[in-house]
């Protein structure tokens, strides 16, 4: 038994080195844009009671993150946790006690 026909005839394809060469560069994994990221943790000061404990970024490093420590005086909710305004850090307040602020900061090597 026959197979029926579709109508279309088989072709061949012929690629030159140069088409070869970019359909590989296609399939490669992109490159990174940047050289390698290093994380480095800044550590704000503690703060007074009820105060802002405040880590900044260092010179050549962009925030990527934060957090805080409460200490062991701190006693009720955190009130506030977050960037900087400017968003060269990271700043923390406890309702009431102390608390400690921390920024990831990442530097290009």
């Amino acid at each position: 038994m026959r197979a029926p026909s579709t109508g279309l005839r088989p072709t061949s394809v012929v690629l030159t080195a140069a088409a070869l060469a970019a359909l590989a560069a296609l399939a490669a994994p992109a490159a990174p844009a940047s050289a390698a990221e290093t994380a480095k943790v800044a550590t704000g000061s503690p703060s007074g009671p009820g105060g802002v404990s405040t880590a900044t970024c260092p010179a050549g490093t962009h925030l990527t993150g934060g957090g805080y420590r409460l200490q062991p005086d701190a006693a009720g909710p955190v009130r506030a946790n977050g960037p900087t305004a400017d968003a060269t850090g990271w700043s923390a307040q406890a309702e009431h006690g102390s608390v400690v602020a921390f920024a990831v900061c990442e530097t290009e090597d």
